[in-house]
């Protein structure tokens, strides 16, 4: 076992946007896990609230009225990269969201990765997983 250094990122999305804001994630990072990518999470029906200020330009709702809508939580994990991160944010969410300022959040974690992995070039008895970053690593046997 063994302890990675990640950014858990979150954002809430309604219903008919789900997704478009994961393809764009995913356009950007595949989100792997192991031998597994696209590896998120969604929390259905949960409900947003807001109220639009002067100057905002709400894809629902008016300004100085309070709007209530059934939302989606999207939840993954990525390397800690802040570049990364922003780029995640800035190329993979923002585009594809329909609010004018979607609620992003990310925060640093820890998460246990079961199988030890190692980056090894000469590696030669043992499996090669290669990610979008193109780095190849090597899943000890």
């Amino acid at each position: 076992m063994k302890l990675v250094e990640v950014y858990r990122v979150k954002t809430y999305v309604v219903p008919a946007y789900v997704d478009r804001v994961v393809e764009g994630i995913l356009s950007v990072n595949e989100l792997t896990v192991g031998n597994y990518r696209n590896v998120m999470w969604q929390s259905r029906d949960g409900m947003e609230q807001f109220v639009p200020s002067e100057g905002s330009v709400p894809a629902k709702g008016a300004a100085g009225e309070k709007t209530t809508l059934t939302s989606i939580r999207i939840e993954f994990s990525i390397p800690r990269d802040e570049a990364l991160l922003r780029k995640v944010i800035e190329e993979g969410i923002y585009p594809n969201h329909p609010w004018d300022e979607p609620v992003v959040q990310a925060s640093e974690e820890k998460e246990a990765r079961k199988h030890q992995w190692e980056c090894n070039i000469n590696c030669v008895s043992k499996k090669c997983v290669r990610f979008l970053t193109h780095t190849v690593f090597c899943l000890l046997e």
